[in-house]
């Protein structure tokens, strides 16, 4: 179990440098954004609120993955071209 912690807490360790470090700025910004992209699933997807529940299931699932795309839209601009732009105006993308 040790082990597992360690290689796990190194690996996040690399992933988090690599974020705010590679050379190519659309790769921050892709590893910046995806994080998000699981709880937006489990949010849309399994939350016990989940949002068009009385809607037609072509509605509901429609709906579901437009508010996906949504909320990764909002993640790309916010944590990954608004951090791009933070920290290096003058080569955002």
């Amino acid at each position: 179990m040790g082990a597992l912690a360690i290689a796990t807490i190194a690996l996040a360790a690399f992933y988090v440098i690599e974020a705010f470090t590679a050379p190519n700025p659309l790769v921050r910004v892709g590893l910046r954004s995806l994080p998000v992209l699981p709880v937006a699933i489990w949010t849309l997807w399994y939350e016990k609120s989940r949002p068009f529940e009385r809607q037609s299931l072509t509605v509901r699932v429609a709906g579901r993955v437009v508010l996906l795309a949504l909320v990764m839209a909002f993640a790309v601009a916010i944590l990954g071209i608004g951090l791009n732009w933070l920290y290096d105006p003058h080569r955002v993308l």
